[in-house]
């Protein structure tokens, strides 16, 4: 009967940082889309705070998402790229190719939202201390 009660807290456990990582997911696409650069990293402590995960599923969760936003947002406008700038920059780099310059971006949002994930899990941690 303890087993299966376990089982039950940890499939909740799953459930809730598949729930979190959709809400980042998409939250973090949409304010990286329509608001400033840091507009992602921002969402992602605001919702491991409220979410209240613990501090090694708030970072993999917010690297993860983070990470597949900026790849994502990096691939599609180094598809809409007509004046080369993506190459161009590259270059200036050291003379790295776009595809580089896409794994470095995605690699900086993996980057962003481990800690993002982490300082939202503290503060999370931190509001929801009761003190005695």
């Amino acid at each position: 009967m303890g087993t299966c009660q376990t089982n039950q807290d940890h499939s909740t456990m799953k459930n809730k940082a598949l729930i979190s990582f959709l809400i980042m997911l998409v939250g973090s696409f949409l304010s990286g889309y329509f608001g400033p650069w840091w507009a992602p990293a921002a969402f992602i402590v605001i919702a491991t705070a409220l979410a209240g995960l613990p501090v090694r599923q708030a970072m993999g969760i917010g690297a993860l998402a983070s990470g597949m936003v900026y790849l994502f947002m990096a691939s599609w406008m180094n598809t809409l790229d007509n004046a080369e700038i993506i190459r161009k920059t590259g270059l200036l780099l050291g003379g790295l190719s776009p595809v580089m310059m896409i794994a470095v971006t995605t690699l900086i949002g993996a980057v962003t939202g481990l800690l993002s994930g982490w300082l939202g899990s503290a503060l999370g941690a931190i509001l929801t201390s009761k003190k005695d």
